[in-house]
């Protein structure tokens, strides 16, 4: 019946009509447009009525609609969009003019969708509720949402609730980046934070093997760290596994080792509750499949939370700023005229647009404007900062700034950008300061920021409109529909933003047109895409022989490490049946058989190949028969091998003897261009803890002909790629196979002696004081100053904390976001 009546509504024109002219009043209102048409009080309540039956049929389209008129119209009962009430007083007060019915249903409805969460009463949405009762009835789950779906907030609440019983408990948390290490851990901590009950440790850095494991933690860590944690305690396993961001499984050599740490987390305990959450993915049964779970619950949500209206905005006159403005709804339907503005500035290159045109539209808001790289980002912003520069600096802008010169440099672009609330947000800032420039996002003292594609990877920065200009992901290559749509999600956020708009700038220009492309996508593991568009290939990998195809060299060559310990230990069969390959047919078969061909020629044990996923198992034969043959040599000669500690004299030759090893098997770099003296160099004083500050001052002086802002952003590029990916991959190669080489040689005392330099250069720390204290959530910046103030080298976590609460932390000399971040851990 209902079902029915909604499908009356929607044949008619009449509702269409009304609803466009509500939608052009709301959108004329927001951008300063002149409105052609009008809409009056008649239409509002006619809409809340078709609204009303709308939001209950069973078309996704109708209820797409019913929300569209309710944001407008303040319709929010039937779409289980409970939370949207709070956004605007005006919205919440319109309670009392709603019918008596309806008014009667909303406050039934809301009631059943409350629940409790750390002892504070909070409304879900429909999506939230039925993710939280799968959660708490501790089921499998498999999900896809929006980015503005609010997944996190009920996730963590759950995640709270599992440690009210007192009971050891370990959660391990999976996220893509660093950034959302820190994100999520901080996020966490506040979740916590104020609960009567023992609150469990937040670990974000694998602890060595010689320290006891938590009994009841949360693990928030990158796949890479969760597999160091996993080498170093046998005994580490999971009661919970949360992938966030699951849909990085496709991504190459990294969704290659996520896969595995999860499978090596499920064969620990194979009872854990692990839930996949993702932004909108088509095939969610991809997961089950690829793990062999038969008992995942998937579900997905397409519906909105928010309004959000796709506004196709044409430069007509480049030298006046003549402006034509079309909206499009939520990206579905033909254009409309909304209006044309005219900015009286001259909109003619790519900056010029990315700079006036939010300047003029977002003014008054919070805004994101996209940007194709780093140094786009910084033009754009400094651009903008210019234009805003009558703004005077608030005391928080002021510490931000001070922050920018601590974290990266006195003369980093963000130092004067961030004064007049512009800032800049891409992959390498150092995560404190991506961390405070999102704060001050969420806050209101950043109104502006300019971002990169790194906004792609979950980051949590809602904003009211988003500006794009022929959007790219990497280099010159245009954006998909499912990253646009992801993107988009961040204009409007739940309980943030009651409507996001989307300006797609010279839309008639980019080379690809998201619009019309799919919000979701289909997801194929790395190892299934590789396996089937890359045969040949990994067939010369697995031969040992070099390959023309570099671009996808490294992905190649952890699927041939993670085949061949599946064929060592019996488990082939399995991988290709989950990979979708049938075992026995000619493709297998040939895979097989070049593995057992591979297996002849390898001595190295699978257990010690997968220590270091990620090289070629005849890469680290090859190594591990140099270095054999030296230990050959005697006992003065095998202590040679051992890197020295970043403290030691010697430490400088010994990381470069080490890297033109590595740079000359591994990566088959011509070592006479002395390129691993350089990074033996840089990654030194990277893990004695040397300021950020001071090694940008070295590269500066080094090349001096070189523009600042650029050199600034190489150096940022050498430390997160050179040093914290690359130097990490091949020290940890190297010092695996050290170890095994020293013990078949009988020197095992001399293991001992090996330091850890792969877990040094990720974290830039090397004395143990300075390691706890970044263990216990601070910054490296935050954590290289106090361990200065420390006379002690060797503070365990427990003793660091206590080092902590016993000073006067206003006598620190700390800046004032540093000395923030110092309060919020000594005092929690």
């Amino acid at each position: 019946m209902m079902q029915e009546l909604a499908d009356k509504v929607w044949k008619n024109p009449g509702f269409h009509d009304a609803a466009h002219r509500v939608e052009l009043a709301w959108l004329t209102k927001e951008i300063g447009g002149i409105l052609d048409g009008h809409a009056d009080i008649k239409d509002a309540k006619r809409l809340m009525r078709s609204a009303a039956i709308l939001a209950c049929s069973e078309t996704a389209d109708h209820r797409r609609a019913a929300f569209r008129v309710a944001t407008c119209a303040y319709v929010l009962t039937r779409l289980g969009n409970f939370p949207s009430i709070g956004t605007r007083a005006d919205v919440a007060s319109a309670r009392a003019s709603l019918p008596l019915m309806l008014a009667a249903e909303e406050i039934a409805s809301a009631d059943a969708h409350e629940v409790t969460i750390n002892g504070q009463t909070v409304l879900l949405t429909d999506f939230q509720q039925k993710l939280w009762l799968n959660l708490i009835q501790s089921r499998r789950i498999a999900v896809a949402a929006p980015t503005s779906a609010g997944k996190s907030f009920v996730l963590q609440g759950y995640l709270s609730a599992l440690f009210d019983s007192g009971q050891p408990k370990s959660i391990v948390y999976i996220v893509p980046t660093r950034a959302l290490i820190a994100q999520v851990a901080d996020d966490l901590k506040i979740q916590f934070r104020g609960l009567e009950q023992d609150v469990p440790d937040i670990v974000t850095v694998p602890v060595d093997a010689e320290t006891t494991l938590a009994e009841r933690a949360i693990c928030v860590m990158t796949q890479e760290r969760v597999q160091l944690a996993l080498g170093a305690h046998p005994d580490f396993s999971a009661n919970v596994i949360i992938v966030d961001e699951a849909h990085s499984i496709a991504d190459g050599s990294r969704g290659v080792l996520l896969q595995w740490v999860i499978d090596d987390l499920l064969i620990r305990n194979p009872a854990s509750q692990i839930l996949f959450a993702s932004p909108a993915i088509r095939n969610l049964d991809v997961f089950g499949r690829l793990f062999g779970l038969d008992d995942i619950v998937e579900f997905s949500s397409v519906e909105p939370t928010v309004a959000q209206n796709f506004l196709v905005t044409t430069v007509e006159s480049a030298t006046k700023g003549k402006l034509v403005i079309h909206t499009a709804g939520d990206g579905s339907r033909a254009l409309r005229q909304v209006a044309k503005l005219q900015l009286d500035r001259t909109v003619a290159s790519r900056t010029e647009k990315l700079v006036h045109i939010p300047a003029v539209l977002g003014h008054g808001h919070s805004n994101i404007i996209y940007a194709n790289g780093a140094a786009e980002a910084e033009s754009v912003a400094l651009q903008l900062a210019e234009l805003m520069s009558d703004r005077e600096p608030t005391e928080a802008r002021l510490a931000l700034s001070d922050l920018a010169k601590e974290a990266v440099h006195t003369n980093y672009a963000l130092v004067e950008c961030v004064k007049h609330g512009v800032a800049f947000h891409y992959s390498n800032i150092p995560t404190q300061l991506r961390r405070a420039i999102e704060a001050a996002v969420s806050s209101g003292e950043v109104d502006y920021l300019v971002c990169t594609s790194t906004l792609l990877q979950g980051v949590n920065l809602p904003a009211k409109n988003i500006f794009m200009f022929a959007p790219e992901k990497g280099r010159t290559r245009a954006l998909e529909s499912t990253d646009f749509w992801n993107l988009a999600g961040r204009a409007g956020r739940l309980k943030r933003e009651f409507q996001g708009n989307i300006f797609l700038i010279d839309y008639d220009k980019w080379k690809k047109k998201p619009l019309d492309g799919p919000k979701d996508s289909v997801v194929t593991p790395a190892i299934e895409s590789s396996l089937s568009d890359h045969h040949d290939q990994l067939m010369t990998v697995i031969s040992g022989a070099p390959t023309a195809v570099r671009s996808v060299e490294t992905d190649l060559e952890t699927i041939f490490v993670r085949l061949y310990t599946d064929f060592k230990g019996g488990a082939l069969n399995q991988t290709f049946e989950r990979a979708g390959l049938v075992a026995g047919d000619t493709q297998s078969g040939l895979l097989e058989a070049a593995l057992a061909s591979a297996g002849e020629k390898l001595t190295l044990p699978a257990a010690v190949l997968r220590r270091t996923p990620n090289i070629s198992a005849h890469k680290q034969q090859r190594l591990y028969d140099r270095l054999s043959a030296k230990i050959a040599l005697g006992a003065d000669v095998a202590r040679t091998l051992i890197p020295s500690h970043p403290r030691e004299s010697e430490a400088f030759q010994s990381y470069a003897d080490v890297l033109e090893l590595c740079h000359e098997i591994i990566l088959g770099i011509d070592t006479s261009k002395n390129l691993h003296r350089f990074h033996a160099l840089i990654a030194r004083r990277w893990m004695l803890g040397h300021p950020l500050p001071q090694i940008i001052d070295d590269q500066i002086s080094r090349n001096s002909s070189k523009p600042v802002r650029t050199t600034i952003r190489s150096t940022l590029d050498l430390i997160e790629g050179d040093i914290r990916f690359q130097a990490v991959r091949l020290f940890g190669c190297y010092s695996a196979l050290l170890v095994y080489a020293l013990d078949n040689a009988g020197l095992v005392d001399m293991v001992s002696s090996i330091p850890s330099l792969p877990l040094y250069l990720e974290i830039g720390a090397s004395d143990k004081t300075m390691i706890s204290f970044i263990s216990l959530g601070l910054s490296r910046v935050t954590a290289m100053k106090l361990n200065e103030m420390s006379a002690r080298k060797d503070l365990d976590t427990a003793s660091a904390l206590q080092w902590l609460r016993t000073r006067p932390l206003e006598a620190l000399g700390l800046s004032p976001l540093l000395l923030a971040e110092v309060r919020a851990i000594a005092v929690n």
